[in-house]
């Protein structure tokens, strides 16, 4: 049986970066990989990091070189994680200064 081939995926956070590995036999379309980037992301940045600074975007892409990057939704991200406290008010706060509901997001992320 052999090894999974994983994707690499490079994601950058308002003071922050990381590479996370994500199976794409598990998702396999491009939306889910990209959330799920930024989810791990996340998820490691809480892991090792004392804070976190978060903007409404996660940038994701392949590399960190690749000239393609996507603009992945963070409240996505977050609530996958279970931070359901700061992604309400992240959403409250982007909500109060733009008027947009980042909740109305069904495609989480824009190239």
């Amino acid at each position: 049986m052999s090894k999974p081939k994983l994707m690499n995926f490079y994601v950058e956070g308002p003071d922050w970066n990381c590479s996370v590995l994500v199976d794409p036999k598990i998702l396999s379309t491009e939306r889910d990989r990209l959330i799920e980037a930024g989810t791990l992301a996340i998820e490691k940045q809480l892991k090792t990091a004392k804070s976190i600074k978060l903007g409404v975007v996660l940038i994701v892409k392949r590399s960190k070189s690749a000239k393609k990057e996507a603009l992945v939704s963070t409240y996505i991200c977050l609530i996958n994680v279970g931070q359901y406290k700061t992604a309400e008010n992240l959403r409250a706060d982007y909500k109060k200064s733009s008027g947009d509901d980042l909740a109305d997001d069904t495609m989480g992320y824009s190239y």
